[in-house]
């Protein structure tokens, strides 16, 4: 138990790393080649930055914590609802890229990988699930819980489609108020891709907690 919890407190540490890492290749425009990529501090509207920027903040909150406390056990429940929160957020954001953004949208995996994104769409994404799953002892989450898991997408989700309908132009919503294309044919199936998205975010939610209960 010990030495999964001290594992767990090095991959909260070097995600904390690799996020500041990806921050500042994001604001120095390293690698950016227009395919979604997270360029300067305008780059906030994106849920990929937000939800990775979150999760390094709590991911380095949660490593000093552990280092503090040096026991499990004694870690602060409301600390590991806050960090499975941010791990959702940041599995989404892996998943959208892989089997939405990149295959449909770009029609390419490398682009999105590379710069910033190669931080934001898969280091810090992979290295805190697989620190969730597979190194923190969790299973106190109850199953309403596990709902908490949405927040992060329920408000973005608001804000997104706020946004995106407020701009949109005969039934259409131009690229730039639109960035992930999720109502590329149209303003009318807002509601059938915010289902889609809903349940989707759902599954992420209850197969993380499904994951980490296998372990605990």
């Amino acid at each position: 138990m010990q030495t999964r919890f001290f594992i767990s407190a090095a991959l909260n540490l070097i995600t904390f790393m690799l996020t500041a890492v990806g921050l500042c290749i994001m604001l120095k425009g390293i690698g950016n080649d227009g395919s979604l990529s997270a360029d300067s501090l305008s780059s906030i509207k994106y849920f990929t930055v937000q939800s990775n920027l979150l999760f390094g903040i709590v991911a380095g909150i949660f490593a000093v914590c552990q280092l503090i406390y040096r026991s499990p056990e004694k870690l602060p429940h409301p600390l590991y609802l806050i960090k499975y929160i941010a791990t959702v957020g940041v599995a989404i954001t892996m998943l959208t890229v892989v089997l939405f953004l990149a295959p449909v949208v770009v029609k390419s995996y490398p682009p999105l990988f590379r710069g910033a994104n190669l931080y934001f769409h898969l280091l810090v994404p992979l290295v805190g699930i697989v620190s969730f799953c597979l190194f923190e002892k969790s299973a106190e989450i109850t199953l309403p819980q596990t709902f908490l898991g949405l927040i992060p997408f329920v408000l973005y989700a608001v804000y997104y489609t706020a946004n995106a309908l407020t701009h949109s132009e005969n039934g259409k919503v131009p690229p730039q108020y639109d960035w992930y294309y999720f109502l590329a044919n149209g303003a009318d199936k807002t509601l059938p891709v915010l289902l889609i998205m809903l349940f989707s975010a759902t599954a992420v939610c209850f197969g993380l907690r499904f994951l980490n209960r296998m372990r605990s």
